[in-house]
């Protein structure tokens, strides 16, 4: 895992794939990360109260909550193994706006 800082720019490759197994295998992984983001809509107020100022993680459609992003992947390794769309969220400690903008 690599921060990238603001004043640096990520080196971006684009790759066309065509390969009907590679498309199919991006599709399923693509269905499981869409189902872990459904199930943390459908739960997050569940989670919410536990979560302030800590990661949430959903992997396998089942959440936990960590105090590091590097836990949060361990525990969805651990865990759910199987499911590559697995997701992680830091959750701010206190509600407020945000406002994200591109400076360049």
């Amino acid at each position: 895992l690599k921060m990238v800082h603001a004043n640096e720019m990520p080196e971006v490759t684009v790759t066309e794939v065509t390969d009907p197994n590679e498309i199919a295998r991006f599709q399923r992984q693509d269905a499981r990360h869409r189902r872990n983001l459904e199930w943390l809509e459908a739960h997050w107020i569940d989670l919410l109260p536990r979560a302030r100022g800590r990661f949430v993680v959903v992997a396998g459609e089942q959440g936990h909550v960590t105090d590091s992003p590097e836990a949060a992947w361990e525990w969805a390794k651990k865990n759910h193994p199987e499911d590559d769309g697995a997701i992680v969220h830091f959750v701010p400690l206190k509600k407020a706006w945000r406002v994200y903008a591109h400076r360049g």
